[in-house]
This record gives C-alpha cells, sequence and structure tokens, in this order.
C-alpha cells in the first residue's frame, strides 16, 4: 500500500472512534459503571425515554510544521452527530453516530476538495452496555492514484455470533470472522463506555472493547483493555454562550467587563492499556450536568482531540467541538 493511501485510509479511520494498537492487551477487570447512567433521564419526566444528540464541528490541522496554534494549518472541516436513543421500555439503547469532513480547495493533494464520511449504529444492553450489533459504513472520496478502500462492517454479537467486512468497490466476497459467545462492548461506543465510569481527576478506570476492523486487519478478534486517565487539574473551555442554556453559569470579566460561561472539564486521555499502542484520545467531558428543563445529561463529552503520527512525528490533528445539543426527540 502506497503512503497516499495508507494517509488517507489513517485520516478517514482513525478521525471517528477507530483506536488501533500494535499489541492486543490482557484482560483485566472493568471499572464500575454509572447506575443510572449519566444519559439517562428519570422516568417520570421520559416519558418516551431517554434522549441525547450531540453535534460537533469538526477540524483537521496539517502539524507537519507544528501543532502549535500559530504553526498548525487547517485543511478540512467537518460534522459529528451522536444520537442515543433509550426506549421507556425495552432492553437495548441505540447509539447512531454520523461523520462527514470536507478538505479545503488548498488542502495537500489528494484530498483538496474531496469529502469522506462515515456512518456507524449500535444496539446495546440498556442494563449491562454490552453490544448486541454493529453497523459501520466508511465512505471515502475517489481519489487520483489511489485505490479506494471504502468499506462495510457488521458485528452480531447475540446472534450469529460473526462479523463481516466487504471493500465497498470491490468485487470481492464479504469475508467473515467468528465473535466469542461471551458478553462485550463495541468500540464505536468508546466515548460513553468512558463517559459511563467515574471521572475524577488523577483517577483512572478500566473497561473492555471489541475493534472490528482491528479484528480483520489482524485476522483474529482483537479485544482492547481501554484506560480512561484523568489530569489532576480540569480545563475550562469557552464554546459559545449557547451554554447557558444549560445551566451553565456566566463569568464576567473584572477588567474588560466581558462576560463568557466556560465549562470546566475533566481532561482525559483514553487510550489502549497496551505496551505498544496507537495514540490517545483526549476527551474534554463536562464536569457538571448540563440541565435543561427537567432532565440533567452528565459529563458530556464536549472537546475530542486526536493526533496521527508518522514515523514517529505528528502529522495530522482532528478536533471535535460541541456546537449544540438536544435532550429531546424532534417532533
Amino acid at each position: 500500500m502506497n503512503k497516499n493511501v495508507k494517509t488517507n485510509l489513517c485520516v478517514a479511520l482513525c478521525a471517528v472512534t477507530a483506536l488501533s494498537a500494535c499489541a492486543c492487551s490482557t484482560a483485566q477487570p472493568e471499572s464500575t459503571f454509572d447506575s443510572p447512567r449519566p444519559w439517562q433521564d428519570d422516568i417520570k419526566v421520559a416519558l418516551d425515554g431517554s434522549y441525547e444528540k450531540l453535534d460537533y464541528a469538526v477540524a483537521v490541522y496539517d502539524t507537519t510544521g507544528g501543532a502549535t496554534d500559530d504553526k498548525r494549518v487547517k485543511i478540512a472541516d467537518g460534522k459529528m452527530t451522536f444520537a442515543l436513543s433509550e426506549p421507556v421500555s425495552g432492553d437495548f439503547t441505540t447509539l447512531e453516530m454520523s461523520f462527514s469532513v470536507t478538505y479545503a480547495a488548498d488542502a495537500p493533494a489528494p484530498d483538496a476538495g474531496l469529502t469522506d464520511t462515515i456512518v456507524s449504529r449500535v444496539l446495546f444492553s440498556t442494563n449491562s452496555l454490552a453490544a448486541k450489533e454493529m453497523q459501520k459504513t466508511v465512505t471515502l472520496a475517489d481519489r487520483d492514484g489511489v485505490q479506494n478502500l471504502s468499506y462495510e462492517l457488521t458485528a452480531d454479537y447475540f446472534g450469529t455470533h460473526e462479523a463481516t467486512f466487504r471493500y465497498i468497490a470491490s468485487d470481492e466476497a464479504a469475508r467473515t470472522l467468528a465473535l466469542k459467545e461471551d458478553t462485550c462492548h463495541d468500540n464505536e461506543m468508546l466515548f460513553f463506555l468512558a463517559r459511563a465510569q467515574t471521572l475524577a481527576p488523577e483517577g483512572t478506570t478500566m473497561f473492555r472493547t471489541v475493534n472490528i476492523f482491528d479484528s480483520f486487519y489482524n485476522g483474529k478478534l482483537t479485544e482492547y483493555t481501554m484506560l480512561a486517565t484523568n489530569s489532576a487539574e480540569l480545563v475550562s473551555l469557552d464554546i459559545g454562550d449557547w451554554v447557558k442554556d444549560f445551566g451553565i453559569e456566566a463569568v464576567t470579566d473584572e477588567q474588560s467587563g466581558e462576560t463568557t460561561y466556560p465549562v470546566p472539564c475533566y481532561n482525559t486521555s483514553v487510550g489502549i492499556n497496551a505496551e505498544r499502542h496507537g495514540p490517545p484520545y483526549v476527551v474534554n467531558y463536562a464536569e457538571k450536568p448540563f440541565v435543561r428543563g427537567e432532565k440533567s445529561h452528565a459529563k458530556l463529552p464536549i472537546r475530542i482531540g486526536y493526533s496521527q503520527y508518522e514515523n514517529s512525528r505528528a502529522f495530522r490533528y482532528t478536533e471535535y467541538t460541541l456546537t449544540a445539543c438536544s435532550f429531546d426527540r424532534a417532533k
């Protein structure tokens, strides 16, 4: 596979919940998950079940000249949405993700002007968070001189215990892989699994996920032990005054008189617990719940950052920043 293929595939695959590693980790006990979950509404106010929609602005930067704000160069913009739906009566919760990124006209070849998309859907147990089934489609734009590696993944954890992988632009038959008959979490749930455990300064929690893409890449079922490790200090993020509608308090600068609505956040590194591993995600989870009416959702992921490396040198950085959220289904 040539360098362009590897670069473009890595950008699209690592952009959303596709951590990769060079070694499997050993099985270790998981930390306890919150009960109720951070996204669950009180049954008295959630007559149609719990719901959460999180919208993000996506920015991709070229960091070959440096990672600081004055040296990195934005080469793409996009958007991402997580929509979680939990029926008031039912055993399973649905988590859907949609992602798209469009490269600027002056972005490096062969990406310039092109759009890549990812959509996924996970059905998981409301009680245990064990994945029941997963579907994912990665659609890459055609690039000059580069093989199109768009693909589809499926996993049936409770029924056939089988996963499939298929290159969309190929006549090659879909590949299959046996899944274990024990319960497990899917990698597409990554940020929500970390969120559903106790977050505290200098605290660390642990959970396991099956990565279906890596399983096909490695030729065997690949499950990772994940660590969510928090920094000692909180970080404060200003993502706009829209957060005041969710109970975030105003802060007024005594000298300038400017009023902002900073969101205190845990600074959480989410990565694979293995000697040889890829770079972690850095996720800023809100320290205080976002409250709208009678509904309160805790530990929202406010900002997500991910660096990509080539020959031990950072060359891309992708950042997702929360721009809107809703706890009520559209009517």
